[in-house]
């Protein structure tokens, strides 16, 4: 369902150990270097381990896929077995004739010597592997230790590799198959992969299957390698799940919200978890200490009249509590008094919602779970108020070459740090064409010329061009616009710069960041089929009032193409019918599509915009 959706060749994340897919870590191609050593040794074991999941089956598909010339591999694959089945499997992974009457643990290892030692003769090295080697029987162990002692006056006919989980370890440093662990040569351990490689594999993969763009955000890779641990099949398994749900749902990218959901979805909860009390522990505490305290305050109320205003004092929200005593009636509503007093009940659930009510800052993003400073929306007002302020007098002529040396940058530098507000960190990007690998993130550039009321209308954090200096430009990168200020991006943190300051050195040439289709699109128009038609249909369904009736089909037809024109009518574009980058920001402000920073932070967006038909 999703290869098409995305313009893959195919699912790009099985579980199988595709060889087309063979993607080596740095400690992946030391275990295949362990295993190619030890088929050009005679004689003794290599170990190979890791936990499962880890690619240790992956590792051996390699090595047989490069195998050194005159080496003769027989692959076990199930080797819980008796050692006269063993004896039996090897002899057919060999081509060794066994007769019907001659099955017997001496006579299969008779013939096998026999094989061994032409095969030695001819100058071929026979090998054995066993996969999943911690199933093995101990008194298996023992007859493939056996095999070893075939051998000439010079060398070991037979090297046997085993893999198997940790468990082989373990079970091969116990002190009865002592032997066997002596004989071991070479020992290699897989660990899962590292957040780093983690990120490099999906990528791989995702290459392979036929898309050379992002489908997943960083944010995304992070929370994958945190739900996985950087298990490569754990990670197959969620990205395969996680590219179906961006389907479903018609998103570009998969995002910290879809990873979230999959691993739910896949990974499923204990059956043996203990059920959620229908109490939590630390309401229940809080609740207990409220009663006590209130039962005190009432006991002491008897003696004292003046508990209840002490107890007044101490409740929050100004409660009032009746003590028992002559109490004023009330006279009527005004201020400071309470139309009926509060029971200890109404207090305690009072305090139940306190304590589920969150401190102020402390909601994150909820759907994701993952919010970064780099992703997050433009900082609240309050947060912006704390910010630096340039003053007006440094954008004067006498100060204005010494400010733009301060916040003005070459376009890489600043295209680098707009893109944190896409959640995307890179350290550098290259000075010649910093946006053609921008393309790499899933994202694109669109150049214009215009004002600021043509920004506030894109909605988009933007670079704005200043004045050259040595023929290099220099770009200012604006972060948000919040009334007569704007905040600017800077290497140290933010700033607040009045926008007639900026307006003042801007050349009115901008290059905006948006992100494209899944498939990568950036015209749809009459003549276009396929997925990003479908894309574009599903994005105007959801505008509002847009008139366009539910449909799944992949035509661009007359009926969809009236429906962009008057979309673009809308929206001040020109009316052509054809979307291009612009119409597709505006579709994406129209249906509020989460991920996207916005350049406007206030509620009350300016009108202003202008109504001068620009281009689609």
């Amino acid at each position: 369902m999703y290869p098409k959706y995305f313009g893959l060749k195919e699912p790009s994340f099985s579980i199988a150990p595709d060889p087309h897919y063979l993607f080596l870590s740095e400690q992946h191609k030391e275990a295949l270097a362990h295993l190619l050593y030890g088929a050009g040794e005679s004689g003794g074991f290599v170990l190979l381990t890791g936990e499962v999941g880890t690619g240790k089956t992956t590792v051996c598909r390699a090595f047989l896929e490069q195998l050194p010339e005159g080496v003769e591999v027989a692959l076990i694959l199930n080797p819980a077995v008796t050692a006269n089945e063993l004896l039996l499997n090897l002899c057919d992974e060999f081509r060794i004739p066994v007769p019907e009457g001659e099955r017997s643990v001496k006579a299969l290892v008779d013939r096998l010597n026999v094989y061994l030692l032409e095969a030695h003769g001819k100058g071929r090295r026979p090998v054995l592997i066993i996969d999943e080697a911690q199933s093995l029987r101990p008194k298996v162990l023992e007859q493939v230790r056996l095999l070893t002692n075939l051998e000439t006056s010079k060398h070991k006919l037979l090297q046997i590799f085993l893999i198997g989980q940790p468990e082989l370890r373990r079970l091969l440093e116990r002190d009865a198959l002592r032997q066997i662990n002596q004989r071991v040569t070479a020992r290699f351990h897989l660990r899962p992969f590292t957040r780093e490689e983690t990120g490099d594999y999906i990528r791989h993969r995702v290459a392979v299957a036929g898309v050379d763009r992002p489908l997943f955000t960083a944010a995304a890779i992070r929370r994958i390698y945190s739900c996985s641990g950087g298990v490569p099949r754990l990670v197959n398994i969620l990205c395969d799940r996680e590219l179906l749900g961006a389907c479903v749902t018609r998103s570009s990218q998969v995002t910290p919200a879809i990873v979230k959901r999959a691993a739910r979805e896949v990974q499923g909860e204990s059956i043996d978890k203990p059920p959620r009390p229908a109490v939590r522990p630390g309401f229940a505490a809080a609740a207990a200490f409220v009663l006590a305290m209130i039962a005190g305050w009432l006991g002491y109320a008897w003696v004292s009249d003046d508990a209840a205003a002490l107890l007044v004092d101490l409740l929050p929200g100004g409660h009032t509590l009746s003590t028992g005593g002559p109490r004023p009636e009330s006279t009527g509503d005004g201020p400071g008094q309470d139309a009926s007093p509060q029971s200890p009940e109404s207090l305690l659930v009072a305090s139940d919602a306190a304590a589920d009510t969150p401190p102020p800052g402390a909601v994150g993003d909820a759907a994701s779970g993952d919010a970064t400073p780099s992703e997050g929306a433009p900082l609240d007002g309050a947060a912006a108020d704390a910010l630096p302020r340039i003053d007006p007098a440094r954008f004067e002529p006498d100060a204005l070459a010494e400010t733009l040396a301060r916040i003005a940058m070459p376009e890489s530098d600043a295209l680098r740090l707009l893109l944190l507000r896409w959640g995307v960190e890179v350290e550098s990007l290259p000075a010649g064409d910093p946006c053609g690998r921008v393309a790499s993130f899933g994202l694109k550039c669109e150049s214009g010329r215009g004002d600021l009321d043509d920004l506030r209308l894109f909605d988009r954090p933007a670079l704005l061009r200043v004045g050259d200096v040595g023929g290099a430009r220099r770009f200012l990168v604006l972060s948000s616009l919040d009334g007569p200020v704007g905040t600017l991006a800077l290497p140290g943190g933010n700033e607040l710069a009045p926008l007639d300051g900026l307006e003042s050195v801007w050349t009115g040439d901008y290059i905006l960041v948006w992100q494209p289709p899944p498939t990568g699109s950036e015209l749809i128009g009459p003549g276009t089929s396929g997925e990003s038609v479908r894309w574009l249909r599903d994005l105007l369904e959801k505008v509002p009032a847009s008139g366009l009736p539910a449909s799944d089909s992949s035509y661009y037809d007359t009926e969809l193409t009236r429906s962009v024109r008057a979309f673009q009518a809308s929206r001040g574009l020109v009316a052509d019918g054809i979307a291009g980058p612009r119409t597709l920001i505006q579709l994406h402000n129209a249906v509020d599509l989460p991920g996207v920073p916005r350049l406007v932070r206030t509620s009350d967006v300016s009108e202003s915009a202008s109504t001068e038909p620009t281009e689609p």
